[in-house]
């Protein structure tokens, strides 16, 4: 009997973790359910050219906080600086795209 019970114990956590992966996942199921059945996400998503207006006014306030960050690093704050690293992270992500899209082999 004590075997049993340590197979059950050993079994036990398994168990719970699977019991509680269940349950987030039924839980976020139902929140993007009822977020995507709620009306004012129907109506912005009926509305294209509410969406690119939020989503060009979102993309502005992104790259204006970009550029006032920008402002407090010594190497970036002038213009040659900006052109320098701007180049350098087109290389940089040229390269890993290269290598993630697998391009360059023969």
């Amino acid at each position: 009997m004590p075997d049993g019970h340590h197979r059950e114990e050993a079994r036990g956590p398994a168990a719970a973790v699977n019991n509680v992966r269940t349950v987030s996942e039924e839980t976020a199921q139902k929140l993007i359910h009822s977020l995507e059945n709620a009306y004012p996400i129907r109506r912005l998503r009926a509305s294209h050219a509410a969406t690119a207006i939020i989503g060009a006014i979102g993309f502005a306030l992104f790259v204006v906080g970009v550029e006032q960050a920008a402002q407090d690093f010594p190497l970036i704050d002038n213009a040659y600086g900006s052109i320098a690293v701007g180049l350098v992270c087109l290389v940089i992500t040229g390269a890993l795209l290269r290598r993630l899209g697998g391009g360059g082999r023969d």
